[in-house]
């Protein structure tokens, strides 16, 4: 028994003899460039070591100084000023594996780690002192600077260097996210698997900040009970249809979103100092939640609209337009209506122009000719108003204006199948004055109607010089539009049908009659055929044009 207790004391003052010379070794310079070497040979790993030290008042944790780190053949993964590992009894069964790793000062650039690689280590907990990441893969741009932040466990495996399970909390400034940069991000959560939470979320960017709660599904879904946005200016490539496009986004619900001051420049779209609340809002299994939206101005292409005030509800996929105002055109717009997903309706309730000064685009012709988005179907406006409307085209070929005008419609549908045109409804037309081509007419007034099979401008009424015009019009609602025209008057000079559409010279002034048929090409362009007479007391000149 003796002998036992005898080789048992020898066996432990051995052991201590080689712990002592083995740490009198590693805290030479000798010893621990022997031992990089010996890991940098007998490993897939290269390891660069200036110094080891350690104090005796935490006999646990060492300290090492200017570590590089990194695969075999690739330029290094870490570079840090100060490394410190805590160690645990868990070393005796697994080496490599740390109650505690800090990293200080350091430098990790994740594009010099392979895909397929492994890291060696891992610990109960990663503590990140003043660390900047890179990541310059120009497809997953990731970079910050001066992170500080704990992640338990840290558990690195194979196409993910944090783990599949951990929790975090961590801070960061200058950080490069896909080509966004925020001045400064703080986030907690924690993170298993596919699923991710983050019970904290703030920071600064594009002078504002924001802040919020957000947590990713298994199956890719966000859930974010609140989010608030402040202050934020920033660009954008997309038009603006792109960026909210239900496509571009994932699925996400927003309890409850809050955005103060916002500023946001599109290549050609400007949307000014917004402000807006948002509850319940989803796209997934269709559109869903409440939006209440103002801003200062919004720019798109040429058109300008001041003070857009915006509220809209969505219901299983349905967008309902509970109301909008702006300044536009130098006067005022409202509208309200609806959307229906599955017809690809839009339902108007009311739309209404008061005091308006606009001029047509210049392709306006071209615009009416476009196909409407696959999402639009059809367009109907079941209360039409414009009030004291300047409406002016400047086309050199045939340019008018509309003066004072006032229309009223009922049930329009200004688009059917995808195609602009006037389809169906009831409208009535006054102006104070007008100037087709360059003649003038004054009190012009006139009813409209429209169904499946044709459109009819009937009672039409207006003052030529002092002279009064009444007639009719006809189209039918075919692909070549035949038309009939019909007007007489008393006291008109002749040469104003010369401007509008008559073919052949007229001079003089007096009483007429016109009678013509033809073909259009569209509602816009001018006619493809005209046959017609052109009568008068002491005339009569037939037309007959292919």
């Amino acid at each position: 028994m003796k002998l036992l207790v005898k080789l048992l004391l020898s066996l432990i003052i051995l052991l201590l003899v080689l712990v002592s010379l083995g740490y009198a070794v590693l805290r030479s310079h000798w010893g621990i460039a022997a031992a990089c070497r010996w890991i940098s040979d007998a490993t897939a790993y290269h390891l660069s070591i200036e110094r080891l030290s350690h104090d005796w008042s935490h006999p646990l944790t060492f300290h090492i100084d200017k570590v590089t780190f990194g695969e075999d053949g690739q330029p290094a993964l870490l570079i840090a000023g100060k490394l410190s590992l805590s160690l645990t009894a868990r070393q005796l069964v697994s080496p490599a594996h740390f109650a505690q790793l800090t990293i200080e000062q350091g430098t990790l650039i994740l594009s010099n780690l392979t895909p397929e690689a492994t890291l060696p280590i891992s610990a109960d907990r990663l503590e990140l002192q003043a660390v900047k990441l890179l990541n310059p893969y120009p497809t997953n741009c990731l970079s910050a600077e001066h992170i500080n932040g704990v992640l338990s466990p840290w558990m690195p495996s194979q196409q993910a260097l944090l783990g599949k399970k951990f929790t975090f909390r961590f801070s960061a400034e200058g950080v490069h996210v896909a080509h966004r940069h925020f001045d400064k991000l703080v986030a907690q959560g924690d993170k298993d698997a596919q699923r991710l939470t983050i019970t904290a979320l703030s920071g600064a960017v594009q002078r504002g900040t924001f802040e919020g709660k957000l947590s990713r599904s298994a199956e890719g879904e966000w859930q974010i009970p609140t989010l608030r946005l402040d202050n934020i200016r920033f660009q954008t490539d997309k038009g603006l249809a792109d960026l909210f496009a239900t496509a571009m986004l994932p699925p996400v619900t927003i309890q409850d979103l809050a955005i103060n001051h916002l500023s946001i420049v599109g290549p050609d779209w400007v949307a000014n100092d917004v402000s807006a609340n948002g509850q319940n809002l989803t796209n997934t299994s269709g559109s869903a939640g409440h939006l209440a939206l103002n801003a200062d101005s919004l720019i798109l292409g040429t058109e300008q609209w001041s003070q857009p005030h915006l509220r809209l509800t969505a219901a299983e996929g349905n967008i309902i337009l509970d109301q909008f105002d702006a300044g536009w055109a130098k006067g005022t717009v409202s509208a309200k209506g609806q959307w229906l997903r599955k017809t690809g309706e839009i339902q108007l309730d009311t739309l209404s122009f008061s005091n308006i000064r606009y001029t047509l685009p210049a392709d306006w012709r071209q615009f009416l000719q476009t196909p409407l988005p696959q999402a639009i179907h059809s367009i109907t406006l079941n209360n039409l108003s414009v009030e004291n409307g300047l409406l002016i085209d400047i086309n050199v070929d045939y340019p008018f204006q509309m003066t004072a005008a006032h229309i009223t419609g009922t049930q329009l549908q200004l688009a059917q199948q995808r195609q602009w045109g006037l389809w169906k409804g009831e409208a009535e037309y006054y102006a104070a004055a007008a100037t087709f081509n360059r003649q003038d007419i004054r009190a012009l007034w006139f009813t409209l109607s429209a169904n499946s099979n044709r459109l009819s401008l009937q009672n039409i009424k207006g003052l030529v010089q002092e002279g009064p015009v009444v007639g009719s019009l006809d189209i039918a609602q075919s692909p070549t539009h035949p038309f009939a025209l019909s007007l007489r008057g008393e006291k008109v000079p002749y040469a104003a049908f010369t401007q509008w559409f008559w073919p052949r010279p007229l001079s003089g002034q007096g009483n007429f009659s016109l009678h013509l048929k033809g073909n259009l090409p569209s509602l816009t362009a001018p006619p493809s055929s005209l046959q017609g007479a052109f009568t008068t007391p002491t005339f009569s000149q037939q037309v007959g044009v292919e």
